[in-house]
């Protein structure tokens, strides 16, 4: 059993290492083609082999999910399947879209909030959060002024997004956390995906003008995030999980932020400023007090 936890600790770091250098791969990927473009082919890719591994899983389902309370079947799946997708494609599209005018490291550090606002939403259920989780709020809020604002004031348009994006990322965990006590976790996920790529298809026929040939020449970026980032890397967390308590967990996936800048400075030249290098370490540090402080409570 230690053994098992020692692997699900390592796959969990991949994970985050996956996930921080899929900014680099969004953003490449969108030298040829547009947020919502990009959006749709990277979850086609992923609905795909998403579809096909929970087929394969459905067949053992026995060993997957013992318990006869959950639901197998396709159908029942689709309408949570399609508000969890909903979900997802606000965060996605917001976040894309704001990598046309933010850096990756930037990006990946405001994304990060999500772990902090989750709790928040508790509120709603009459949930009060703790004092680490308000701390870590108002620590990442001072984090985020010396990231965004500048110095006139004004907020960059990407940073905004992104932000906006942490909010449906944070419901995005709590709706799935929800209908993954009642429901196939696999047939759930490629159920989300494909609502993703269809909704992302609507939007770029609306608001872009998609070309094969452009979608073609991003293949590696699209690949990368639609098969590895997505695909691959959602079924590493959802195995690693199994061993590794929920808080551990998104203490080690908290790293992605810092892989994500990394990777911005090594791949795409990116650099922070000394102000913003602040911000992050101040965001991270938060963060990171928060869940340290739950896991304690």
């Amino acid at each position: 059993m230690k053994s098992r936890r020692i692997a699900a600790l390592l796959m969990l770091s991949l994970v985050a290492f996956i996930w921080g250098t899929s900014f680099v791969a969004q953003i490449l990927g969108m030298e040829h083609i547009g947020p919502f473009t990009f959006c749709a082919a990277r979850y086609f890719i992923a609905s795909i082999f998403t579809i096909a591994f929970a087929a394969f899983m459905g067949m053992r389902k026995t060993d997957v999910m013992p318990n006869d309370t959950f639901a197998y079947d396709w159908r029942s799946c689709l309408v949570p399947g399609v508000i969890c997708g909903t979900v997802l494609f606000a965060g996605t599209a917001l976040q894309q879209t704001g990598l046309l005018f933010t850096s990756a490291g930037k990006s990946a550090f405001i994304t990060a909030m999500y772990i902090v606002i989750v709790p928040l939403f508790g509120l709603f259920a009459g949930k009060i959060p703790s004092r680490s989780t308000l701390l870590a709020l108002a620590a990442s809020t001072v984090g985020l002024y010396l990231i965004s604002v500048k110095e006139d004031f004004s907020v960059a348009p990407g940073d905004a997004l992104t932000l906006t994006g942490a909010l449906f990322w944070a419901l995005h965990i709590i709706v799935c956390g929800h209908f993954a006590q009642k429901y196939d976790a696999f047939k759930l996920s490629a159920i989300q995906f494909s609502a993703v790529a269809v909704l992302s298809v609507f939007f770029a026929l609306l608001m872009e003008t998609p070309h094969l040939n452009e979608i073609i020449i991003s293949w590696k970026p699209l690949i990368y995030s639609g098969l590895i980032s997505t695909c691959v890397a959602y079924t590493m967390q959802m195995a690693a999980q199994r061993y590794v308590p929920p808080v551990q967990a998104s203490i080690i996936l908290i790293s992605e932020s810092v892989f994500a800048a990394l990777a911005g400075f090594l791949f795409l030249g990116e650099s922070l400023t000394a102000r913003e290098i602040t911000g992050c370490v101040i965001m991270l540090a938060a963060t990171l007090t928060a869940q340290i402080q739950e896991a304690r409570a």
